[in-house]
Order: structure tokens, then sequence, then C-alpha cells
């Protein structure tokens, strides 16, 4: 350490109090100068969206909020005046020092509305290691009860719970007025008994302020205010269409629905007529997952005047080729404007047909963004090209796209070069330049020693938002992960 010293006294002056500056604050950091407020703000994006983890790894406690407040005296002042940095607490495993943890939380959150996330650990597997603490049970209820002390303030909770009832759960006040602020709900109770678990699915799900459900498989379902939701999330529930179609009718006021679609048999389909389809108004964002089912059905029995987003994930090979027909008659019979499109086709036989098949229909020329998790190859991409500038404007498919997102499941291995024209067409003429962001994660020709991907990043650099992973090649040697390559020198002195 001495040594060190004497090298940096031994650099030129004016080298050293350059350093000097830096390390003593004189020339301070540009998030020195942000205002309380926009820190403070800057601060709430650091907390967790998942802070679940894997029940075989240790348990982990989800304390960004105190490690901000310990980086320096001005950021303690900032998180310490920011309630709402406090008001999620993330409870996975209990622990003994989750108990403290909540109760500073709580403390800290002074009258903000609380978004809670309590898991206990679930039955493990012969074999594994279980690092469950050995009074989870107890502990658990010790947490709900300093949580329920709060009820008045809870907005959006998430119990998972594998044991046994858990009476501090059971004991929370069941007037209709103790939570008014209590807007979603996801419980799990799956080891309760049938008459204590129904008891709490009453108390949770009977509040008229709830508008927002997760739905399990072991969920009796007798106590959830269909009429109510504005938020359905049902994708751990399989059903036929024919059921979530029954439910659909009872939810007149849905915005957001996640549904799995499975097989149903050899049902003879019939097409119902126009005036006989279920119309949801205020439904904008529509996930369904497609398990070896084709979703005809679903699409010729529903009107969605506001659907905005639409994601579609097949986990095995449609049965039919018509969903695309059946989707297009769907958004006319809507006259809705689509400007999210999510696509998951995880066929083990590829068909690049059936994918541009929903890229191509008229219905999607609007689109804003477009994410593609499939088998990718160079007819899709080259489908996304756009033609020569000087070809009429009609002709540029999906041409109001900002945003691109390919992911290959195991296609073939693109031509760098195909690509590099698909990204390059859209960023040209400026004028018209629309295209803010592509995220690539697949399998090159060339890989990592391409000599074509330097040049699309460099033309892409300081542009828009393009980030490329380079998937797991045949080739062994083949690097995997985040391409990036130096800047090239000169670049390129023109968009032409």
């Amino acid at each position: 350490m001495l040594d060190t010293q004497v090298e940096l006294r031994a650099l030129p002056v004016k080298l050293w109090n350059a350093g000097r500056h830096l390390i003593f604050g004189t020339n301070p950091c540009p998030i020195s100068k942000l205002s309380p407020e926009v820190l403070g703000e800057i601060f709430l994006w650091c907390l967790p969206t998942d802070g679940f983890q894997s029940t075989l790894d240790p348990p982990r406690l989800s304390l960004e909020p105190l490690t901000l407040s310990h980086v320096s005296s001005r950021w303690r002042t900032v998180s310490l005046s920011t309630p709402s940095l406090w008001s999620t607490i993330w409870v996975d495993r209990p622990q003994d020092a989750h108990i403290s943890m909540v109760e500073l939380w709580l403390e800290r959150s002074r009258t903000s509305p609380l978004t809670l996330y309590l898991r206990q650990t679930a039955a493990l597997v012969a074999g594994q290691q279980s690092f469950a603490h050995p009074f989870e049970f107890d502990l658990t209820d010790e947490i709900l009860i300093v949580l329920a002390m709060h009820l008045d303030r809870w907005r959006r909770v998430t119990f998972l719970l594998y044991h046994g009832t858990q009476m501090g759960l059971l004991d929370i006040p069941q007037s209709a007025d103790a939570a008014p602020l209590l807007e979603h709900v996801q419980l799990s109770v799956k080891q309760w008994d049938v008459r204590d678990g129904e008891e709490m699915e009453r108390i949770m799900y009977s509040l008229p302020s709830v508008k927002s459900v997760v739905i399990h498989p072991y969920m009796s379902q007798n106590f959830v205010q269909w009429e109510n939701l504005t938020v359905l999330d049902a994708k751990q529930l399989p059903c036929t269409i024919n059921n979530y179609l029954h439910v659909l009718r009872h939810c007149s006021v849905l915005q957001q629905a996640d549904i799995r679609c499975t097989y149903d048999g050899e049902t003879r389909y019939v097409p119902p007529p126009p005036h006989g389809r279920l119309r949801l108004p205020r439904l904008s964002s529509f996930t369904v997952h497609a398990d070896r089912v084709d979703l005809r059905p679903l699409f010729d029995n529903l009107i969605l005047t506001s659907l905005q987003g639409l994601v579609l994930r097949y986990f095995n090979a449609p049965r039919r080729s018509d969903d695309p027909q059946a989707l297009a008659r769907l958004l006319t019979y809507s006259a809705c404007v689509l400007r999210r499109f999510s696509l998951r086709d995880a066929a083990q036989t590829p068909n690049d047909d059936h994918i541009l098949a929903f890229l191509a229909l008229p219905q999607m020329a609007g689109l804003n963004e477009l994410y593609l998790q499939t088998a990718l190859s160079d007819k899709i991409t080259s489908f996304l090209t756009f033609p020569d500038v000087d070809d009429e404007p009609a002709l540029r498919p999906l041409a109001n796209l900002h945003t691109i997102s390919l992911l290959d499941l195991q296609g073939e291995h693109l031509e760098d070069l195909v690509l590099y024209r698909m990204v390059v067409s859209r960023l040209t003429p400026a004028s018209t330049r629309v295209l803010r962001a592509a995220f690539f994660s697949l399998r090159l020709k060339g890989h990592a020693g391409s000599a074509v991907l330097p040049w699309l990043v460099e033309r892409c650099r300081e542009r828009i938002d393009l980030r490329i992973y380079l998937a797991q090649c045949e080739d062994p040697a083949a690097k995997v992960g985040w391409y990036a390559s130096a800047p090239i020198p000169g670049g390129y002195l023109t968009d032409e």
C-alpha cells in the first residue's frame, strides 16, 4: 500500500490534482445535481420486480432500500423521505431476520399503500437440499400478525403458503371495509384443509375493492367477484376454450386477461353468427397460451373493440393452420387497431408460412411493437426488410414498427447480411425513420467472427438501441453471449 501511494505522488501535479478533485467532490458527479424528488423516483426503479428465487438456492433478503440508504448521507436522507420506497415488502421463505426487516419497512413506509409478497418453501423433490427454516410455519404466523396490523394499507398481496393453516391470516378482520385499498390478490393455500382454504378465499376474494386476481388450479373460485375484475391472470389454470368463454361472459369490465387454453377432444366446431359473439369493450391487453389447441373457436367468439396488445403462446404445433384468418376476422369485427403483437411458436417442426401468415395480415399494418420467439429463418427476416427506398411506402411491411425483438428457438443459422439489410432498411431515409430498438437472440453463420456484425453495430450506434445475443451454436468454438464491437474509425459518413 505504501509503495502505491509513493507511485501516485510521483505523478505530475496537474494529473494528481485532477484525481483529487474527482475523489473529494470539488467536481461533483451529475447524479449529485438531481433534485431529491427525481432521485427518489430513480430509487423506486431499483426495487425488485420479482424477489422470489429458486428454492434450490439459499434465501436472499430483498434489501435494496436499505442498501440505497447506506451509500451516503444525502442518499439516506432521500431514501428515508421516500415512504413508497419501503412500501414493497418481499418475504421469500421466512427467516428470523425477516421479522425485524418487516417491522422496519412498515415503520419507514409510513402511510403508503403496501405491496406484499410472502412465499413459504414448497415441498421439494426427494434428494434436493432444503433451505427452509425449521420454524418457518411459526415465523410466517409472526409476520402475518405484524402485517395484519396494517390491513387498511394493503394494496397488492401475493401469499404463497404451502404449510398448514396459518391462523395469523385467518384471524384478520372480515368486514367489507377492513382493507379498503386492496385491489390485487394472489393467494395459494394448497396444503390447507378445504374448510380453512375456502374460508381464506372468502375473506380475501369477496372484498369489493379487489379488481385483479391470479387463479390457481386448486382454488374453489367460489368467491371471485368476476363482474368487478379488471385484471384476470389464469395462465396457471389449463381449461377448454368453452370454459373460458363462459367465465369471460361475466367479466364485462375486464381490461387485461391472461389465459391458458387446452385441448378439449375432437369437438365439432361450428362458427357463431356475428351477433352471437362475446363483446368485451374494455379489454386492451390479451395473452393466450395455447396447449395442443388451435385458437379459432376463441377468436371467432370475441369482439374486442379496445384491443391494443395481443400475445399468443403456442406450446405445441397448432392442429390447424387457420388461426391467422380467424384472428383477422376478430380484428375486423372489433374494428380495433393492434399496436403490440407477440408470438411464440415452440413447434418441433418449424413452419415459416404459419408465422408469416400472422405478420402479413392487413390488420397488422399499424403495429408499433413486434416480438417473435420461434425457429427463425432468413425468410422471416427478409419479410421484415423494406424494399428500395424509392418504392411506394404502402409496400413496406409493418412500416410503423419502433421495436423489433427476435428470439430464435433453435431454427436455422441466419445470414448476417440478411439481418444487416433488414435493420438498415428501417434506418433510412432519416426523415421517415421510426425504428428505435432492436433486440436479437439468434445464431448466425460466421457467428462472432462475422465481418458484417461490426458494420451493423456501427450503423446503429447512437441511432437506435441495438442488442444482439449470440445463442449456442453448433460450432463448439463459437462465442456465446452479448455481442459488442469497438467503434470503427471514421464510421459511416452517410445514411444512404
